[in-house]
């Protein structure tokens, strides 16, 4: 398998788009009105966001051209990663769940975000070689949850804190535990938007313990991270949080390079 890497399986199928829950999902993080974390506030500049956001848009998005603007404007490519697409990814569902922008325009936006994302991963991808002792991480959206973003936001900076990225999207509980049997991962993330995914984590934990002896640590993350109860005992799961490093902390293997956010 290649070091870092989007696995792809021959049965994987798109699922329908879900607008209804995914409108209510949004509606119920908006209602929260949490502030964003400190570091997209601190790291981000209104105007350049709003440069960033209007040329997602634009019919004539060009992702060398903005990408190379930001550079140029002197924003650092971590931070165009870490602060300034996220930015961007929630001023769209925003405007979307305020009817101020179609689901079509939407997606087709956070699409590019994504292509702009994989440009940003290519410095990194020979990191494991570089480091043949870093994290291996294998990253899981199950079928049904539309969070494709997301992932490739986490594969972008677990390549640049040293790990090992691997993807695998719109997959059974069973097919994770195939994969993970085989390859030796140090942590599963699994990334979701709906609360629906503890049944999910638990038939994969399930099928992996009927096979491995020494099954991963599981840490779940995404949107699905505020909709849950932060106290609720979860025996399948290692941590529920949108916080990488403490993710990373709940790895099998702790000998590790270190896990510098500038690697």
């Amino acid at each position: 398998m290649p070091p870092d890497s989007m696995i792809e399986r021959p049965d994987t199928r798109l699922s329908d788009p879900t607008p209804v829950l995914v409108q209510e999902v949004l509606r119920k993080l908006r209602d929260k009105e949490r502030a964003a974390p400190a570091r997209s506030v601190a790291r981000t500049c209104p105007r350049i966001v709003t440069e960033f956001f209007d040329a997602a848009l634009a019919h004539d998005f060009d992702t060398a051209h903005v990408l190379r603007g930001m550079l140029d404007a002197g924003v650092h490519a971590d931070d165009i990663a870490d602060a300034y697409v996220p930015a961007v990814a929630r001023r769209l569902g925003c405007d979307w769940v305020d009817d101020r922008l179609s689901f079509a325009r939407v997606t087709v936006a956070a699409g590019r975000l994504q292509s702009l994302l994989g440009r940003l991963a290519h410095p990194n991808d020979s990191i494991r070689s570089a480091h043949p002792g870093a994290p291996n991480v294998l990253l899981v959206s199950f079928e049904g949850d539309q969070h494709t973003l997301g992932w490739k936001l986490v594969s972008v900076q677990l390549r640049r804190r040293g790990a090992a990225a691997h993807a695998v999207l719109d997959i059974a509980p069973d097919a994770v535990a195939d994969i993970t049997e085989q390859v030796g991962f140090d942590l599963v993330l699994v990334s979701a938007s709906r609360p629906q995914v503890l049944d999910q984590v638990a038939r994969m934990v399930h099928a992996l313990r009927a096979r491995m002896i020494d099954v991963p640590p599981v840490v779940l993350g995404g949107i699905v991270v505020d909709l849950l109860d932060p106290d609720a005992a979860r025996p399948d799961i290692a941590a529920v949080t949108n916080c990488l490093d403490r993710a990373l902390s709940c790895r099998k293997r702790k000998s590790a390079p270190s896990l510098s956010a500038r690697a």
